[in-house]
């Protein structure tokens, strides 16, 4: 008899049809099994796309197949508790409580060049003045700037099998990041989509972090492959979109508001980068046009936590590896907007 369920059928009509093949779904990685990124994608593309490319379609459909002839759900899968329908898309939970990590946070925008990594950088810098353990993942993996912008070239160690540690700054944050793994900076990354998500998802889950009030997740620009792993595969208690005061910056980074409402994430807030440039009489000079942060604000439903100047300060250190030096009023506005939304971890006595 001919298998109930193909490769080219919808994630979201075997789901549908049987709903306990969600755990089976999750199993394999593919915590967006019935997301609404993924109702019209075959059950080859979801493999292919959010796996990372490490799931065996094969045994993927064995399993599913056996279950619709049969109603019975193969051995080891996560509890029914453990899989999570909410915002349309549905998670694993527990991974971010076994690696230690209180709560993942990620910086995102749907356009490149607006100063992602330079506001993950920030928001890890402050979070450390404040006693706070956090680390950061470098999810950039074909355009990493995050080492450099930390002066950090030591090569990470080993923790143990298939484990590594991560290197440290000056001021004792950790990060991982693909340049960190490259014979030297300027080396190319050329990977197509799956190696990228799987390369994200083990930075996350084959470094030892250690204890962390936050982990910062630095991400690529788009919608596609990397976000889609971040937001589907490690546990994101909020989204800090990044944006710059163009009209063309504000509609793109639109669709990337788009994509976390669609999983039913949490947009913690919306930080306009390069937002002007102060003069020396106190005046201020909007470079790149009227702010734009108010459009972004009422599309996510999230505040504006700050308007970050083109400040050549911040050029210079983050060229030098100094990052962690800097300070300004509107760096402490933002770290001041930020906690005030963020999740709360709690803290030693």
């Amino acid at each position: 008899m001919a298998d109930a369920i193909t490769p080219d059928m919808t994630i979201a009509s075997v789901t549908e049809r049987w709903p306990d093949t969600a755990r089976i779904f999750a199993r394999y990685g593919l915590g967006c099994a019935s997301c609404a990124i993924s109702k019209s994608e075959s059950v080859l593309q979801g493999a292919t796309g959010h796996g990372g490319g490490r799931v065996n379609v094969d045994e993927l459909l064995r399993d599913l197949n056996t279950f619709a002839a049969t109603g019975k759900l193969p051995a080891g899968l996560p509890d029914a508790s453990a899989v999570a329908s909410g915002g349309g898309g549905m998670k694993v939970k527990g991974m971010a409580e076994q690696k230690g990590i209180k709560s993942v946070i990620a910086v995102m925008s749907g356009k490149g060049g607006v100063g992602k990594s330079l506001v993950a950088g920030l928001l890890a810098v402050g979070l450390r003045r404040r006693g706070m353990s956090v680390g950061i993942l470098d999810g950039d993996i074909t355009g990493p700037s995050i080492p450099r912008m930390f002066g950090v070239r030591e090569k990470p160690g080993v923790a143990g099998p298939n484990t590594l540690k991560p290197s440290y700054s000056k001021g004792g944050i950790p990060i991982m990041s693909m340049n960190l793994l490259l014979p030297g900076e300027e080396e190319a990354v050329i990977w197509r989509g799956p190696m990228v998500s799987g390369a994200i998802r083990q930075f996350f889950s084959d470094v030892a972090w250690g204890e962390l009030d936050y982990l910062i997740v630095d991400l690529p620009p788009g919608t596609s492959d990397a976000p889609l792993t971040v937001m589907q595969a490690l546990p994101i208690a909020g989204v800090v979109l990044v944006t710059t005061p163009q009209a063309l910056a504000t509609m793109v980074v639109t669709k990337a508001v788009r994509l976390v409402k669609q999983l039913g994430g949490d947009i913690l807030g919306v930080v306009e980068n390069m937002a002007y440039v102060s003069m020396p009489d106190g005046s201020r000079y909007e470079v790149f046009g009227p702010s734009q942060g108010l459009k972004l604000v009422i599309a996510a439903n999230a505040p504006l936590m700050a308007r970050i100047p083109i400040d050549p300060e911040i050029a210079h250190l983050a060229d030098t590896g100094g990052i962690e030096q800097y300070v300004s009023p509107e760096f402490e506005e933002l770290m001041a907007n930020f906690l005030s939304v963020a999740p709360k971890v709690p803290q030693p006595a």
